[in-house]
């Protein structure tokens, strides 16, 4: 449960559904992470597994006597990894409806036999499979082999609310590190290839000999953020790249920006890009996965094909020097998330799910 957009996913549900319907328990593979420790703060039961390197088949175990004790009745899996233990553990526990909820996909994808094999076994375990966009219900049945008639999308949704929140713009940009006057770039998400921050660097040197006073704002932590603060040390983007960390104040952030990016080589339904066009953002993302799904190209932002360091540059460049046309983008984003991608239309369809279950 560390703060990332499967597990934000997670916490909504455990918190807006539990009551007299439902009580959530939470069974974490390898660490119980920092939204697992508040939930236990806030009096949820959060189990911790201590998976152990390869194929721990004593965690099948463990985890069917957690679902033994505690009467479970449904157990929903999010992600492949824990669907595999989840589904193994209910047949050897007390066998309660198996929901499998498939997040994103890692590209290249490919059809992986020994998994197809688990998968047509699974499966028969398995009550209903959910993915949060058509590209993962779509990769699912293309690479899971995962039978189409289990399969529904309940796509992501947020609470778009949290982004009204009044900041004070220019004392917020002048705590970040950036004048009233930069036209300030941001985005949000752990440092890893599949976010692609190495495009963004390259394409963000294109975007600054074109607008000068452009600044980036990088949000997040992960194992190759020292690769890219030691890319632009002695770049021409030492000045115009800001690090901010792990930070927990997204809202007010995404506020002090004017344009979101998501260069991701691959997402589903991203929260942090929904975030962003709940706070009034245009953005500029790649065409990948789940993206064309949620913004509406020229409409809500600007998609480009993948991995085009000029193209997604011409595409930043595109919205600062047209600002009128980017405020209407981002108002047409926002009015989008309320329309499509709120999380009570989220909430229900989960709990209609449970329901039927």
């Amino acid at each position: 449960m560390n703060v990332a957009g499967a597990e934000k996913l997670v916490d909504s549900i455990v918190r807006n559904l539990n009551g007299s319907e439902f009580s959530f328990s939470i069974c974490c593979l390898d660490s119980i992470g920092p939204l697992g420790e508040q939930l236990i703060k806030d009096g949820f039961d959060v189990f911790c597994l201590n998976r152990k390197p390869g194929v721990d088949f004593g965690l099948i175990r463990r985890f069917a006597g957690i679902l033994k004790e505690k009467q479970t009745n449904i157990l929903h899996a999010h992600q492949y990894t824990p669907y595999f233990y989840a589904a193994s553990a209910a047949i050897f526990g007390n066998r309660p409806k198996v929901v499998f909820t498939e997040h994103g996909r890692h590209q290249p994808d490919k059809i992986r036999p020994k998994r197809l094999i688990y998968n047509k076994i699974l499966s028969r375990f398995t009550d209903r499979i959910t993915g949060v966009c058509g590209f993962s219900k779509d990769s699912l049945i293309r690479y899971e082999k995962m039978p189409a008639g289990k399969i529904d999308v309940i796509y992501n949704g947020i609470n778009y609310k949290n982004f009204d929140v009044f900041v004070d713009r220019d004392k917020k940009r002048k705590e970040l590190g950036v004048g009233e006057n930069d036209v300030v770039v941001g985005m949000v998400g752990r440092f890893s290839p599949i976010k692609n921050h190495k495009m963004l660097l390259e394409a963000f040197g294109r975007v600054v000999k074109e607008a000068p006073n452009a600044k980036l704002l990088l949000a997040g932590d992960g194992p190759l953020k020292e690769n890219s603060q030691s890319a632009i040390r002695n770049s021409q983007l030492k000045d115009k790249v800001i690090f901010l960390g792990l930070r927990m104040d997204i809202p007010e952030i995404l506020k002090a920006l004017d344009i979101y990016v998501l260069p991701s080589i691959a997402e589903a339904a991203s929260l942090t890009l929904l975030e962003a066009m709940a706070a009034g953002l245009p953005v500029a993302a790649m065409r990948a996965g789940g993206n064309a799904e949620i913004v509406i190209n020229n409409k809500t932002g600007i998609l480009v094909s993948p991995d085009d360091p000029n193209g997604f540059a011409g595409a930043i460049i595109y919205l600062i020097q047209n600002p009128g046309e980017a405020k209407a983008m981002g108002k047409a984003g926002r009015e989008r998330v309320e329309r499509e991608f709120n999380i009570d239309k989220m909430l229900n369809e989960y709990r209609e799910l449970y329901q039927k279950l």
